[in-house]
């Protein structure tokens, strides 16, 4: 399956969400399409869609089964052709797939659906980079891998849109690091500390990027 089925921003552009309860103090229960990161690199997208299934109706009409099987033949085939077991949902204690299945339902004129991703690269792959993705690039790292990359943090603002000072931003060498490309709510396993210029704040956990690349550290 090449660059996945770009599920979440192509062929299946209008659909889903969740909620996800992870062992930590943070917790994802999102009312829009959006992604968290995690600090052990994990990425878990969620995507909401209201439909009308009603005769007269125009917008996307969902059965929850015939999503189902779409879905689960999508991460099968994505999970059998990037090393991982050929399977759509986590079976057994501390099983790893590149992309499992958390939740999908189709309810009160809304389909509901949430992916987990072993690393930020499966979500690019399964998704798709392409125009209609909503994010073209994603990596997740610490500020010292940025740093040794030789990634520029200027104008670079803090939590309160305060200039941020770089050598103390620079020093923060175990804060986690998100580089996003592409406009999407964000929220991260931790509290904001600096994000670039233009991003905004939701609450301490959650940001909304922009077209641009953004840098968004937290702790």
């Amino acid at each position: 399956m090449k660059c996945g089925k770009r599920l979440i921003a192509g062929v299946f552009a209008a659909v889903l969400s969740l909620g996800l309860t992870a062992c930590s103090s943070v917790k994802f229960e999102p009312t829009e399409t959006s992604i968290f990161i995690q600090k052990d690199r994990k990425v878990v997208s969620a995507e909401i869609e209201s439909f009308d299934n009603s005769a007269y109706a125009d917008s996307p009409r969902y059965k929850e089964d015939e999503l189902k099987a779409f879905v689960e033949d999508a991460v099968i085939t994505y999970n059998s052709e990037n090393g991982g077991a050929a399977k759509a949902y986590v079976e057994e204690k501390g099983e790893e797939l590149p992309v499992a299945v958390e939740s999908l339902t189709v309810a009160d004129n809304t389909a509901t659906l949430l992916l987990d991703f072993a690393s930020a690269d499966d979500y690019l792959l399964f998704n798709g980079t392409a125009d209609a993705a909503p994010v073209k690039d994603l990596i997740i790292g610490t500020v010292q891998d940025g740093v040794n990359s030789g990634l520029d943090f200027s104008g670079m603002v803090n939590a309160d849109g305060t200039a941020a000072d770089l050598d103390k931003l620079t020093s923060s060498s175990k804060y986690s690091l998100v580089s996003v490309t592409g406009s999407t709510v964000m929220k991260v396993e931790g509290k904001v500390v600096y994000m670039s210029a233009g991003v905004t704040l939701k609450d301490e956990h959650t940001v909304v990027t922009t077209d641009d690349t953004s840098y968004i550290i937290f702790k």
